[in-house]
C-alpha cells in the first residue's frame, strides 16, 4: 500500500513539473501577444510568417511546411496568422 501511495505521489509531482514547464514556455509569448494586440502589425510578409513559425517550438516540420504553402497561396492567410494570439495560431495550424 505504501509503495502505491509513493508511486501516486511521484506521478503527481511529475505532472506538476510538466505543467510548470509548459507555463514557462508560454510566458515568452505573452509579451508578443500583448504588443500585437495593442498595435497590430502591417507586416504580413511571407518572411514575417516564417519567423513567427520558427519561434513556435510546438510546430513540427510537416505543419511548418503546410503553413508555408498556405502562406504562399493567400496573403489574407498571412495577415490573419500574424494578428492572431499564440493560442489561436496553434488551433489554426492544427486545422491545416
Amino acid at each position: 500500500m505504501n509503495d502505491a501511495l509513493q508511486s501516486m505521489a511521484e506521478a503527481a509531482k511529475a505532472r506538476i513539473e510538466a505543467s510548470k514547464a509548459k507555463a514557462e514556455r508560454y510566458k515568452r509569448y505573452t509579451i508578443d501577444e500583448v504588443s500585437s494586440s495593442i498595435a497590430p502589425t502591417n507586416d504580413f510578409s511571407l518572411g514575417k510568417c516564417i519567423n513567427i513559425l520558427k519561434t513556435m517550438e510546438e510546430v513540427n516540420d510537416e505543419i511548418f511546411m503546410k503553413a508555408v504553402e498556405k502562406f504562399k497561396q493567400d496573403p489574407d492567410d498571412r495577415e490573419i496568422f500574424v494578428n492572431m494570439s499564440f493560442a489561436r495560431r496553434m488551433v489554426w495550424l492544427g486545422r491545416l
